[in-house]
């Protein structure tokens, strides 16, 4: 089977338009990452400054759609990663669900002091993101913080767990795509 450019511009289009949460939400959060200067300066990775990189290069990089760092590490790198999850249905209205946004903040003890604030960095970076996620509506309805964490994830890494919640449709049919979409792949 070959793959063309147009199978690659479909799925880079389910980006934008696909039915699918988590997808939508990941791409929002990206950009609102993405967008925020202070986040991407509070990351501090040295190199992508020097440079003078776009704030998209630190996306894959520094800010990951995943929680998962790479094994073998070169350098002393900070990261963000996020992951969108979905829990228990209220009990009063099964149309609802909680949708959860987690931020997991993990700075390399080497590179775990703010210069400019001398704030321990996984604070710095989580109050960045309590200041830009916090009450906002950004998908769709009020997001709140529910859960905020230090840790250590082992002799190198200091963490900040954050997790917000919104409450949100149930995945009930959004579109009209869904009713026809088994008879369309039968025929």
């Amino acid at each position: 089977m070959e793959w063309s450019k147009q199978d690659t511009a479909h799925l880079r289009e389910l980006r934008s338009k696909i039915d699918y949460d988590p997808i939508k939400i990941k791409e929002q959060i990206k950009k609102i990452l993405l967008e925020n200067r202070y986040i991407i300066h509070a990351i501090n990775n040295a190199e992508l400054e020097k440079a003078d990189a776009e704030p998209d290069d630190y996306f894959g990089v520094n800010i990951r759609p995943a929680y998962i760092i790479p094994e073998v590490q070169t350098k002393s790198l900070n990261y963000i990663c996020y992951t969108v999850g979905f829990k228990d249905v209220p009990q009063w209205d099964k149309s609802k669900q909680y949708i959860q946004l987690t931020f997991v903040i993990m700075c390399e003890q080497k590179n775990l002091i703010d210069k400019d604030t001398s704030l321990a960095r996984h604070d710095l970076i989580g109050a960045l993101i309590q200041d830009q996620f916090n009450f906002t509506n950004y998908f769709g309805a009020k997001i709140q913080l529910v859960s905020d964490q230090e840790s250590v994830v082992d002799n190198n890494y200091v963490a900040r767990t954050m997790i917000f919640e919104q409450m949100a449709d149930n995945n009930l049919v959004k579109d009209s795509r869904f009713a026809n979409k088994d008879i369309r792949t039968r025929i």
